[in-house]
């Protein structure tokens, strides 16, 4: 539970670790600006392979700063978001990524589940979806 107070360091750390291959940062009481630090860290970590920041406070800011990270590398293959408010942006730039796993827990997509669908026929990668928590009725699961 570092919260956003380590987060200027975390990021410190990580934007001088060129082989950092696994980030988990789940359930850490991060807020917004926390996360955006650390993403704004992570825009150069080539090698990273793995991040999880599931049970952070993750709004559209944040998802902005996320999806950043995403978009520039391309190496990451699992993604694990639970209970954030911006999973929709962040999924918006996963199509033609190289995902092979993809957790979005609790983040209350419902049958808004539109972006879910877009990265599941653009990614021919994708191997193991995880989607509970999410409140989806019959209409968000036949969109994915």
């Amino acid at each position: 539970n570092i919260g956003d107070d380590a987060a200027d360091e975390i990021a410190v750390v990580l934007s001088r670790n060129t082989k950092l291959q696994k980030l988990y940062l789940g359930g850490n009481n991060l807020q917004s600006e926390g996360v955006i630090k650390i993403c704004k860290a992570l825009v150069n970590a080539s090698l990273l392979t793995e991040l999880g920041i599931s049970n952070n406070n993750i709004d559209d800011v944040a998802a902005d700063e996320i999806a950043v990270v995403l978009s520039r590398n391309t190496k990451i293959q699992k993604l694990y978001l639970l209970g954030s408010e911006g999973v929709i942006k962040v999924c918006k730039v996963l199509g033609s990524s190289s995902l092979t796993d993809l957790g979005i827990e609790n983040s209350n997509i419902g049958d808004d589940a539109d972006e879910i669908a877009v990265v599941l026929s653009r990614n021919t990668k994708l191997q193991k979806l995880y989607l509970p928590g999410n409140n989806l009725q019959s209409e968000g699961v036949i969109k994915i």
